[in-house]
């Protein structure tokens, strides 16, 4: 990983659908954002590739043009995968949906982040961040509010938007302000809710998902 932003060479990227996507496993990919973290004041932004980003990119060349200057990291579903399979692209080794990452990504974080969370509903943001609290509460995670002035000593901001249209009224909103990390949930965290919150046990100063034990050597 470089200041760049730009995916290690050891882990080239692979075309799918006529954009860069990442190409590295669960592990690499975990540290790898985690390296852009580090790179604080660098600004770099991260995304998720499923079957509504897909569609609009083929239609809409402004949006496509805003994924070429993300990191996108390939996520599910089955447009998406009948979609890759009908153009025979080939498959990535690993998919992520903002569902599993970014909780991953808290529990893979040991070192104490603020963390903000930005997007149209405020009371949903609200319940984004107890939630989020609850499964790494070392992280301090504040509610983002689009009305307000950004703050600016965040250490990354996830963004969460229901339409590709109010993401792109965040993303400019923010620029002014937020130099960092951005990571685009698109509408992928919307079922989070409604889901049992992760089992995790103490390893390592951290709690780590039980998916995720030994992840770190």
């Amino acid at each position: 990983m470089n200041a760049s932003g730009e995916f290690p060479t050891s882990a080239s990227s692979e075309n799918l659908f006529g954009l860069r996507v990442c190409d590295l496993g669960w592990n690499a990919a975990l540290s790898f954002v985690e390296g852009l973290v580090s790179l604080r004041g660098n600004r770099a932004t991260v995304a998720f590739l499923d079957s509504r980003n897909v569609l609009r990119q083929l239609i809409d060349p402004a949006y496509r043009s805003e994924l070429d200057r993300r990191l996108i990291l390939p996520s599910g579903g089955r447009v998406l995968g009948m979609l890759s399979k009908g153009l025979r692209e080939k498959a990535p080794p690993a998919r992520f949906s903002a569902a599993t990452f970014l909780p991953a990504l808290l529990t893979f974080l040991e070192k104490s982040c603020r963390i903000g969370i930005a997007g149209g509903d405020v009371a949903r943001l609200t319940s984004l961040r107890d939630h989020f609290a609850r499964h790494a509460p070392w992280h301090e995670i504040v509610v983002v509010n689009p009305g307000l002035e950004p703050p600016r000593d965040l250490d990354f901001v996830v963004v969460d938007a229901e339409t590709t249209a109010q993401e792109g009224r965040i993303e400019r909103w923010l620029m002014p302000a937020h130099a960092g990390l951005v990571i685009f949930a698109g509408s992928g965290l919307f079922g989070l809710l409604k889901n049992k919150p992760v089992r995790t046990r103490r390893r390592s100063g951290g709690l780590l998902p039980q998916s995720l034990i030994g992840v770190r050597s």
